[in-house]
């Protein structure tokens, strides 16, 4: 029986004006499974973004029957050791993952400038709370972890060019990519400009993530795969019945792309097509079961599922 009876999929960006319909925006794929194809729609801001998801989350929350999968292509974590570079807070006694996620949530301000009646700017703070983040734990002699810039010398705690890799400071070392992120040949997510960066996505998408999972409308019935679920057992049955919501991280490029004009576009198109397709020949819980090469119980198997993640569909050798 298919795990899911609806999949949205995301493609982020932590970009600073409002866009929309073209490459390098937002897009989202989302449909039923029962739908030959998904609806696509970019959405001109993430607040918009936000609100469309949370419309296609609510009719299977409020039916109580089925589940949908939301995915998003930025990281739902950072490379074992960020959380610790944060503030000490009351919420020490989290998990990594949800330290950093209460950390941008609470910091982590989008829309700036917006003026009542007015559409979202999508303008973001971002660039701020990574100058504030490597003030805190790095000397000028040695900053980071996040660096580069739109504009060099923007901010004086974000060099322009890459730190010494792992980053190392009196908190300990970060290195600057996660397991994941190896396998699945992805970008750092200390990069905050350029081509190929997800630094802006990472930090503009984990507090709309943070917002979505423990939002009291869907909290009781929403879970963050590994995070919260653990990885899917080779038999028998994984997800409780009262889930309606699990999210999980993808890079559609290790999926490739259906052909169309836009790129980001065709990206997620073709995830919501992978994940259907697998789950209709209930294939797609082998995806969410633990990576080949990672041991149950082992350091890394500890790190993935409390502080960096997983990405769904990263190749599994």
């Amino acid at each position: 029986m298919p795990l899911f009876g609806a999949y949205v999929m995301v493609d982020w960006s932590g970009g600073d004006r409002r866009r929309a319909g073209k490459q390098d925006c937002i897009w989202i794929a989302h449909g039923s499974a029962i739908d030959a194809a998904p609806t696509t729609t970019s959405p001109p801001s993430r607040t918009e973004a936000e609100h469309l998801i949370r419309a296609q989350l609510k009719p299977i929350v409020e039916a109580k029957k089925a589940r949908v999968l939301l995915c998003a292509d930025f990281g739902y974590g950072y490379p074992a050791g960020f959380a610790a570079l944060l503030p000490k807070s009351a919420s020490d006694n989290l998990p990594p993952w949800r330290i950093v996620w209460q950390y941008l949530r609470k910091y982590l301000q989008d829309d700036l400038g917006t003026k009542p009646g007015q559409q979202p700017t999508n303008r973001s703070n971002r660039f701020e709370i990574a100058n504030a983040i490597n003030g805190a734990v790095s000397s000028s002699a040695s900053p980071g972890p996040f660096w580069c810039l739109f504009k060099a010398g923007g901010y004086a705690c974000v060099p322009q060019k890459r730190p010494a890799q792992p980053f190392v400071c009196a908190s300990g070392a970060v290195a600057p990519l996660r397991i994941t992120d190896k396998r699945a040949k992805s970008d750092t997510p200390f990069r905050l400009f350029g081509t190929g960066s997800v630094g802006g996505q990472v930090l503009t998408g984990i507090p709309r993530l943070e917002s979505l999972r423990f939002d009291p409308e869907f909290a009781r019935c929403s879970a963050v795969w590994p995070f919260e679920t653990g990885w899917a057992p080779t038999t028998g049955a994984w997800l409780g019945p009262e889930l309606r919501v699990l999210h999980a991280e993808i890079f559609p490029s290790v999926r490739g792309a259906l052909i169309d004009t836009i790129k980001d576009r065709g990206q997620v198109r073709a995830m919501w097509h992978w994940a259907r397709d697998l789950d209709a020949q209930n294939l797609l819980i082998n995806e969410f079961a633990i990576p080949p090469g990672i041991t149950s119980g082992s350091p890394g198997d500890t790190v993935i599922r409390s502080e960096e993640g997983w990405i769904l569909g990263c190749p599994r050798s």
